[in-house]
């Protein structure tokens, strides 16, 4: 699993770098955090196939995250400092990183990556597209996902605006797509169990389709959810053929204040 998405979102809520009409897009999706801001979250992802005769196989990872905003010069880069928890997995102390075009490519340790994670801090445009303009309830527009990514397939997606908040800069968007193939750093061979013995299975993943819905509160990711729901061919000499499903969902929730690690 990616770094950012296990850790970075939303704890604060930031002003608007500039003001905006409050049904245009940058009030509700444009982040402007500050230097000394906090931003805290509590993240959670599972992984779980799923099929007839094995038993279900469950790989999960809850984790906690506190990022503190640098200074910045650049209205495209978020500079911050962050301490990590991932239980059970790793820790990470007061180490310095940054968001690039407007959180398209995140920096960390030194290296510049797409960014491919599920969710994240800020509102990112490479999965939620760029709305210009008014943004009513009721509007639609689609996405195209170009590679794979941390939950799912290259493929299409339709974002959707539920509601808005125009006193507190609020929107809710849902996200519905479709794709076929395997996610981002999936493996190609799994261990099943079935009737308590281990065996060693290829895998082939099919169809994917996705849905979730994510609060915005100018810029910033108040809460994210999603839920991908994939078709899996497991098979091996000694089990012969198992069509199976691979859920996989994620969940990011605002935490208010610093979280010690």
């Amino acid at each position: 699993m990616s770094l950012t998405w296990m850790t970075l979102c939303s704890g604060a809520i930031f002003a608007a770098a500039a003001p905006h009409k409050h049904t245009d897009a940058a009030y509700y999706l444009k982040p402007a955090p500050r230097a000394g801001d906090i931003v805290s979250d509590i993240t959670y992802r599972v992984i779980a196939t799923h099929g007839p005769g094995m038993e279900d196989n469950v790989w999960q990872v809850p984790a906690t995250g506190t990022y503190t905003i640098l200074s910045s010069d650049a209205p495209s880069v978020i500079k911050w400092n962050v301490s990590v928890r991932m239980d059970g997995k790793m820790v990470i102390q007061g180490a310095d990183g940054d968001y690039r075009d407007d959180g398209k490519t995140m920096c960390f340790k030194g290296k510049c990556s797409f960014t491919t994670d599920a969710s994240g801090p800020f509102f990112n445009p490479t999965f939620w597209g760029n709305p210009t303009g008014d943004l009513k309830p009721g509007m639609s527009w689609t996405v195209e996902l170009t590679q794979p990514w941390e939950l799912g397939p290259a493929g299409k997606q339709t974002i959707t605006v539920l509601s808005i908040d125009k006193a507190n800069g609020i929107v809710i968007l849902k996200r519905e797509g479709q794709g076929v193939g395997s996610y981002e750093g999936a493996r190609d061979v799994a261990l099943i169990k079935r009737d308590g013995k281990q065996y060693r299975v290829t895998v082939k993943r099919g169809d994917a389709h996705w849905v979730g819905q994510a609060v915005f509160q100018r810029g910033v990711v108040v809460s994210d959810e999603l839920l991908c729901n994939t078709t899996v061919e497991l098979s091996s000499p000694e089990v012969g053929t198992i069509q199976a499903r691979e859920r996989q969902y994620m969940s990011l929730l605002q935490h208010p204040g610093a979280i010690e690690n």
